[in-house]
């Protein structure tokens, strides 16, 4: 295939449409500016109150505060309700800013409600959606409680149950594990019905009156700060208008809701690696932390360079998966069961590496670098949630025996507004949410990639290179698809071969996104992400990642993007493709 002969892909399209990009980094510059430089040790809501904080088991009062004043809230409440959702790309790297400060407060604050509130704008009545949104606009508390799973953990371990009668529904059973049970002005919840149905039900829980028990208070290892406590109903009352669409119609709830869950929580999530990765990199510029300079570190140099482009891989998935859930709907089931699968791993994955450049610094319990830890112990709380990575892989399974026999054409490629967040959004349509359309527009664009390559960037080392692993990548989808055609279709708890299938589709799907930014300019003109260094290193992870050996990389990729990743953090500018100016 011949590139084309455009001398870069970002090109005029890259500067339509940038009134909604700069707004929205705007925006992401307001709230983090809001919350003050988080390594100025007199912040009261800086990295060092927010680790006395985390000791005490308390979220920072006054970042609860901020959190508030800031009206964001709103940011999850869709626009013709009175706030400020216009599209869910747009959410993660809005409340990436609290978690990069504190997992717990985003958590607290931001995280739980959004997810309660989810599955009500998709799918309850008009005064359901008012109700809820009365609450949130008014910084009230709403919160949620998911059915069992197989594959649980704590939060989803035990369940209500519900049924009805001639009066109307009768409510039971316990939860131990709730985030904001004791302070729910709201609670959203999936609840038996019998014959492995569930249904979902909104309402006060005080509405329950003496039928309603609180029960203490759950203490976890990471995000100590979280109020997670349980409730336990004994035959309460509620009325017919507390049911959530109808009745026993949970699953089908969960199906349209969790695409939306799935892609836009990593997205946030991304702001925890910041963190780490701007520690990382203060500390191995700090004087005396190495003898020589921190780039003439192979090791250090290493580590730094390719966290950055973990993080960029998280966010490029994180933003094509959000896109997705409104310009491709019947795909993006399977897209966010990938996001919520590869990023969290990704981020946890970072913060190890970076154990090189921290050394001993990385076990701090005291001082700027001890937010590192505290990062590591918050990311396996926040980002676990109602389901595992194993339930994850079950969603994507599935889909495995579809992909065999998928066209991997030019026609049937992703479109380009997918990557590109300057680009409005069409109106988000739930009905087709839970609808799985049978394609893969991420893997036909992989797999006719090659030939958008512009020449000016083909000619070097760098593109040499990058032609190579595209080929892989093409090698790696069309065995992929072989191997998936061997599947009886019955998921991978009947089919053991779908089970590190759904692995290795999960990061070609991320190498794709990647590549589909870069072409597009996904964030709008940037002299650093138009230059294919930082999708070489990205692509060449995750190769390492499938186990395949990719060509050796040309010196300057990984000097290039490890002299940026020192860049943004001494000019205080954000891990992600936005590259946001931060107050710290």
């Amino acid at each position: 295939m011949e590139p084309n002969e455009t001398l870069h892909p970002a090109g005029a399209a890259a500067l339509a449409g940038t009134d909604r990009l700069a707004a929205a980094k705007a925006r992401v510059a307001e709230v983090d500016a809001a919350f003050g430089d988080p390594w100025h040790r007199d912040n009261p809501i800086g990295f060092t109150a927010i680790g006395a904080a985390d000791e005490a088991g308390e979220l920072p009062a006054e970042g609860v505060r901020r959190y508030h004043e800031l009206g964001l809230n709103k940011e999850f409440v869709p626009a013709e309700l009175g706030g400020r959702l216009d599209g869910l790309d747009l959410l993660g790297p809005t409340l990436r800013p609290i978690f990069r400060r504190d997992a717990a407060l985003a958590t607290g604050c931001a995280l739980t409600a959004y997810m309660a509130a989810t599955v009500v704008w998709l799918n309850g009545t008009e005064s359901q959606r008012k109700r809820l949104a009365d609450v949130l606009l008014r910084n009230g508390t709403a919160t949620i409680a998911f059915q069992r799973f197989d594959h649980d953990n704590e939060f989803v371990s035990d369940e209500f149950r519900a049924r009805r009668d001639s009066e109307g529904i009768v409510f039971s059973g316990r939860k131990l594990a709730i985030n904001n049970a004791a302070d729910a002005d709201l609670l959203i919840t999936f609840a038996a019905v019998g014959d492995n149905a569930y249904s979902v039900f909104q309402f006060d829980p005080d509405e329950a009156g003496d039928k309603l028990r609180r029960l203490p208070r759950h203490t976890t290892n990471g995000a100590r700060g979280l109020k997670i406590s349980g409730l336990e109903f004994a035959d309460a009352r509620l009325p017919m208008d507390t049911l959530v669409g109808g009745w026993g119609d949970g699953t089908a709830v969960g199906l349209r809701t969790f695409p939306l869950i799935h892609s836009s929580v990593p997205s946030m999530v991304v702001g925890i690696g910041d963190t780490a990765l701007r520690t990382a990199a203060r500390f191995g510029q700090e004087k005396g932390a190495y003898t020589r300079g921190v780039l003439e570190v192979p090791r250090a140099r290493a580590a730094l360079a390719g966290t950055f482009a973990d993080l960029l891989i998280g966010d490029c998935l994180s933003l094509v998966a959000t896109r997705a859930v409104q310009l491709m709907p019947d795909q993006c089931d399977v897209l966010g069961a990938v996001v919520k699968y590869v990023v969290p791993k990704l981020v946890s994955e970072t913060m190890y590496h970076l154990s090189v450049v921290m050394g001993d610094a990385f076990h701090a319990r005291s001082g700027h670098n001890a937010i590192f830890r505290k990062h590591v112990r918050d990311l396996a709380t926040v980002t676990f949630g109602h389901v595992s990575s194993a339930v994850c892989q079950a969603t994507i399974a599935p889909y495995l025996p579809v992909l065999a026999t998928e066209k991997l054409d030019l026609a049937h490629a992703a479109p380009a507004d997918l990557f590109r967040m300057e680009r409005p959004l069409p109106a988000l349509d739930p009905a087709k949410l839970a609808v799985f359309g049978g394609s893969d527009g991420l893997g036909a664009h992989l797999a006719t990639a090659a030939a958008e390559l512009p020449v000016a960037v083909v000619g070097g080392a760098v593109g040499q290179t990058l032609l190579r692993q595209l080929e892989l990548l093409r090698t790696e989808l069309d065995e992929l698809q072989q191997a998936c055609a061997t599947l009886d279709g019955s998921g991978y708890a009947a089919d053991p071969k779908a089970f590190p299938l759904t692995d290795r589709y999960a990061l070609v799907l991320a190498a794709a996104t990647c590549l589909g930014v870069w072409l597009n300019a996904g964030a709008g003109p940037d002299e650093f992400l138009n230059d294919p260094c930082w999708l070489v290193l990205a692509l060449h992870r995750l190769l390492r990642r499938l186990g395949l050996p990719g060509p050796q990389l040309p010196a300057e990729v990984e000097q290039r993007v490890c002299e940026e990743s020192l860049r943004r953090a001494a000019e205080a500018r954000s891990y992600d493709l936005f590259g946001v100016e931060l107050s710290g």
